[in-house]
């Protein structure tokens, strides 16, 4: 059985390379390319895909407004959001979406195609560089307000005494505080905190001096 896949990304060279790799694959045909938003859900609408694969960011509808409007459509074609953007909030905006397949554009080649052809085979999946990433922003949720103020004290490089003046807590808390962030985000030194902290989308870089 051939699984007919559309495809939609608004850089030519990364659509004619994820073509390429998509039917080295036996059994898939790729029926259509587009680069917008508003002709991936015209071509879904008459085409109706297995699998339409679908960049995030394009003109005209984000690939996110092409999975909400093309299902009203197409309710047999599945979705896979192949993205270079890492935001937490983007990721989970896109799964609670309910979208079939979310892949990252800095995985290779094989493991996109790969995932492209289980979400074919019915199968629902994220990258484990996503789930990473979204894992991150749900045990980032579970900071207090207070560890989010010592976090970003510690960002800009104070010392616990110059955080504890600036929060009006003991520099013994703020030191309580920096163990306890360690923790929740299972790291072992301040330097690797803030990089995890960076990285997460947990303290405002633009404040920092």
């Amino acid at each position: 059985m051939t699984i007919r896949l559309l495809l939609a990304d608004d850089h030519p060279l990364s659509l004619a390379g994820l073509a390429a790799c998509l039917e080295l694959a036996e059994g898939v045909e790729v029926v259509a390319r587009v680069e917008n938003g508003i002709k991936a859900i015209s071509l879904i609408k008459t085409l109706a895909p297995d699998v339409a694969v679908l960049d995030m960011t394009m003109p005209g509808a984000s690939g996110l407004e092409v999975v909400l409007e093309a299902r009203r459509w197409s309710g047999a074609t599945r979705f896979a959001v192949v993205t270079g953007v890492g935001s937490p909030s983007v990721l989970q905006e896109i799964r609670r979406a309910r979208v079939e397949g979310i892949l990252l554009k800095t995985a290779s080649a094989e493991e996109i195609r790969d995932g492209i052809l289980r979400v074919a085979a019915g199968e629902t999946v994220i990258a484990p560089a996503v789930e990473q990433i979204l894992q991150a922003a749900e045990q980032a949720n579970t900071l207090t307000a207070r560890e989010v103020q010592v976090l970003q004290a510690i960002a800009r490089g104070m010392t616990n005494h110059a955080a504890s003046e600036l929060l009006g807590i003991s520099a013994k808390t703020i030191d309580t505080h920096r163990t306890n962030l360690m923790r929740k985000l299972g790291v072992r030194s301040t330097a690797t905190l803030l990089v995890r902290a960076m990285r997460d989308g947990l303290i405002d870089v633009s404040d920092i001096d």
